[in-house]
Order: structure tokens, then sequence, then C-alpha cells
């Protein structure tokens, strides 16, 4: 029997996925990285592997589900795979333009594996076996470098639980903060200025060049509305981060062409009060809140209210124990002043195995973000 090939007007990679786009890099944490999608779609179609010649017949929407850039590496392979209480397809396009395919690598559940993965964007669709009238079950996709349907624990990045709360988007101070868009990525940002957005310096730029351009900022973003939103008009890194990723460096300002904070208001930018630290360490002191758009909860405005603080680090780093995950890159850790909110820390990365069975989670501390701001005339007070 001949193999099937993809059919030319068949799924089109070209279309913007639905479910949303992630950037990882090899080593990423958590692994597995987990996704929430809906299966299925109103078109047959038929394929085989360009590695295996395994056939798969299944039902896919146009348009990718999700879509992956991935930065590979010479160690680990890479896994996607796909758990579902229906019986689902996995339908993927590689960097070089191949298909692959799988209908059931673990009982009803596919996946598919990468010994020698590439670098580059992988599109991915989630069909179902049989056609659906409609009706599209929830499935969950999974990218792993441990091998497909391992466990992951969460509470090693949780710190034993998951704390976050979806948070009302469309009131202060969450619609200060909100969706970064970048051409190939996402992350978190929140309003210091009319039309100032603070965020993390690798939502930009890594090994010293600019990788992602950011596109345009949606303030107060849930499930695909927004209270107000601007394109980005120029942006700045600091050179401390572009010229060999200084530690304390990892925070950047994006600039919108409209005003929108008038109208929404913006958080003011400044380490923690005299007094504020010591107060933490002995488990009092100001509250702090922490919200950003987490991969696992794709479009959904999260926070954790009351992060439990760990301490201030050179250069410029504050530790905590926000419950954060790629996605929250750039988000804030603020305080309620009483006469409007203020932010403390700027959501940077985690290190993994520092702190016994949790991760280290690191923020840029904002003493040095208000010394870059001064030297940038923007003000750091409303």
């Amino acid at each position: 029997m001949l193999p099937f090939a993809a059919p030319a007007t068949a799924q089109d990679y070209t279309l913007p996925p639905t479910f949303g786009v992630v950037t990882i890099a090899t080593g990423f944490l958590p692994d597995p990285n987990w996704i929430s999608v809906l299966a299925g779609g109103m078109n047959r179609g038929e394929y085989s592997d360009d590695s295996t010649g395994a056939r798969c017949v299944g039902y896919f929407a146009d348009a990718p589900d999700f879509r992956l850039h991935y930065e590979a590496g010479d160690q680990y392979p890479l896994a996607i795979y796909v758990d579902s209480r229906e019986d689902t397809v996995l339908l993927v396009n590689t960097p070089d333009g191949a298909w692959h395919c799988n209908d059931d690598m673990m009982a009803l559940n596919p996946g598919i594996e990468f010994d020698t993965p590439l670098s580059g964007q992988y599109d991915i669709w989630v069909g179902t076996f049989a056609p659906t009238d409609g009706e599209y079950p929830p499935a969950t996709l999974a990218f792993t470098e441990v091998g497909a349907f391992m466990t992951t624990d969460f509470t090693v990045a949780f710190f034993g639980e998951d704390d976050r709360v979806e948070v009302e988007a469309e009131t202060a101070p969450w619609n200060m903060i909100g969706f970064v868009d970048l051409d190939e990525a996402s992350c978190t940002g929140a309003l210091v200025g009319p039309s100032t957005v603070l965020t993390a310096a690798h939502c930009i730029a890594n090994e010293g060049l600019v990788n992602y351009q950011p596109q345009a900022f949606y303030a107060g973003f849930d499930r695909g509305g927004y209270v107000a939103s601007s394109e980005i008009t120029g942006y700045h890194v600091p050179a401390g981060w572009l010229n060999g990723e200084e530690p304390g460096t990892d925070f950047a300002f994006l600039f919108l062409a409209d005003p929108i904070g008038e109208d929404l208001g913006w958080m003011s930018v400044g380490p923690f009060a005299p007094g504020d630290v010591a107060e933490l360490e002995a488990g009092g002191g100001p509250q702090i809140l922490q919200a950003g758009y987490s991969y696992d909860q794709q479009g959904v405005l999260t926070g954790h209210i009351g992060c439990p603080f760990v301490g201030i680090g050179e250069p410029n780093e504050l530790y905590h124990e926000c419950d954060t995950l790629q996605g929250d890159s750039g988000s804030p850790l603020f305080v309620d002043t009483g006469s409007g909110f203020r932010v403390v820390g700027v959501e940077s990365h985690s290190r993994p195995g520092e702190r016994g069975p949790y991760n280290l989670n690191v923020a840029m501390y904002t003493e040095d973000v208000v010394a870059e701001m001064a030297a940038l005339g923007l003000p750091t007070s409303n």
C-alpha cells in the first residue's frame, strides 16, 4: 500500500495558532511543559510520518493548535505528546518542513519523539480519530526532554502547592499588567508610565542579539479581550545585558505609541521602603503581589497574592516564592503603598536545586531599575 502524503490544501502552518505560542530552549523547566488545548476539527486528514512511514488518520483544524519555537542542544531528545480521555491523533510539522504523526503511543494517547531535534518552529495539531460533530474534547499537549508520558513534579516549581488564582484583569491594579506580544514569543509587562512598560530583557535579547521584536502591549489581557492596547514603537535593553548578560540587568523598557496609562494608571518603581526587608525576613512586612501569563494557562492573567519573601541578593536580585512559570517573565512583583502600587521586582528566572527540593526564583530588584530610568529621563513615580 502506498503511504499517504500530506494534502497540499490540508493543515496550513502559515495560519496563526489557535491556542498560543511558546519559546523554550533545551534544559527548560518545568519539564514536561504543559498546554491545555481543545482537540479535533472539521477536516479529515490522512498522513504518513516522513521518518517512520506510520500512517495516521484524524480530524484536524486548518490552523495549528499550537506553535513551539525550540532551541535545541546536543544532549537531549525532544518528545511531544498528548494526554486526553478521547482518542486523539498528533500531527507535527517540523523546522525542516517534514510531517510527523502518531495515533497511539500510550494507550489511545499519541506521542512523537525526536532523538536529534532541530532548532526552529514546530507547528502542532491535536486531532481526533473520530469526527466530533462540533464538540471539541479537552486535551493536554506536552513537551519534554525526559521522555514521553513521564510525570512531572510541579511542587518543585510551586514550592509545594500552586497558589495562583485568576485575577480580575479589567480592574486595578491588574489592568496595569498586560500581555507583551513579540513576533515569535510573548512575555508579561507592567505599565510604569503613561506609555512605558517594564518587562524582562531576555524577552527581547539573548547572547547580545535582539531575537524577538516587540509588537504590541495588551493591558488587562484575558482570554482574548483586553482593557486597552497599543503598538510598541521602541524599546531599551540595558547595555549590561546586551554586553554579556550581566547579572542584575535582566529588565527592559517598552515604549508605546499611545499613552494608555493616562486612563488606566500605572505603577511606580522603587525598592522596598526602609525597614521593609527586615520585617519581611522576620515574617512580616508588606504583602508582595505578582501576576502574569503562565504558559500552562494561555491567555489568562493569574496572580499570586502574598508571595513568600526569601531575600535580597547581589547583584540586584530579589529572591521569592511567587508561583511563576514560563510566560511570567517580565511580570511585576509589587506592593500596595496605600496611595498606589510600587514595582519592587521584575520576574527573571529560576535556578533549580539551590534550595533543597525547590527552585530559587529570581526577580530583578528595582534599585538598578530606578537608576536606569533616571539615566533615560523616565519618572519612577506617578
